[in-house]
């Protein structure tokens, strides 16, 4: 079901869009803090964590690992 979301261009689409989004927030800022900017900021910082834990995710070896089917319960 999620093996679509284990191919490494999702990684990349996702690490491009959340660079881009955290580079427009965070240049829209010096003209002064307003909702768009932080609501930009938070969009690329939360789109690059998601593709590090699901890149980490994917690869065979890390504690998080689910590739062989396993799950990690903290």
């Amino acid at each position: 079901m999620r093996d679509w979301l284990l191919s490494p261009w999702v990684n990349i689409i996702g690490a491009i869009a959340g660079g881009m989004a955290l580079g427009y927030g965070l240049g829209s800022l010096p003209g002064g803090v307003t909702a768009v900017g932080l609501v930009w900021t938070v969009i690329g910082l939360l789109l690059l964590w998601w593709t590090l834990v699901d890149r980490r995710r994917t690869r065979p070896g890390a504690p998080e690992s689910e590739r062989d089917g396993s799950h990690t319960i903290e």
